[in-house]
């Protein structure tokens, strides 16, 4: 399998680790604004035109943070982002990390784990905030089949959980 060419966000994730991008999902310095428009251009591909991406730069505030996007172009990517996690088979996060030490004379301490888990945080960041903690982790949950991935939710909303009771 070539993850980079099956897999947008792996693509990414090598893309932005090569290049020392952050990924940083609470970023107060950039917001991780290099890898955010790299994952929107692969998401939203040729949906719409080089002048309406023009414009949501100009009139969207925080551009290009997910959450920030109109409804129906969100929607777009949040599928898309959603539709790579699917392509994500169990060992893969390993596979991809023993790839990059392989393939590097420098030393990654990110790990592909924690890019699934930005990638997480801009999807929950994006979900409706008035729903109650559980009704949106059913509906981050949703359209995710990935068991990797639907792990890596799991252990996110585990120590979720442990830091809200004061157990961790």
């Amino acid at each position: 399998m070539n993850y980079r060419r099956e897999n947008y966000l792996i693509d990414s994730y090598i893309f932005s680790m090569r290049r020392g991008w952050c990924m940083s999902s609470a970023c107060s310095t950039c917001g991780a604004t290099k890898l955010r428009i790299h994952l929107f251009e692969h998401a939203i591909r040729n949906e719409i035109s080089d002048d309406d991406k023009e414009e949501l730069m100009q009139t969207t505030r925080f551009y290009p943070r997910t959450s920030m996007l109109p409804e129906a172009i969100k929607e777009k990517v949040i599928a898309s982002h959603i539709n790579e996690f699917n392509k994500i088979q169990k060992g893969d996060i390993e596979k991809v990390d023993r790839l990059i030490e392989q393939n590097s004379s420098r030393t990654y301490i990110s790990g592909f784990i924690n890019f699934i888990r930005f990638m997480v945080m801009d999807i929950w960041d994006s979900l409706d905030h008035s729903l109650s903690h559980f009704d949106r982790l059913k509906q981050l949950k949703c359209g995710i089949s990935s068991i990797e991935v639907l792990g890596v939710v799991d252990e996110m909303n585990n120590h979720f959980q442990n830091l809200r009771k004061g157990t961790y």
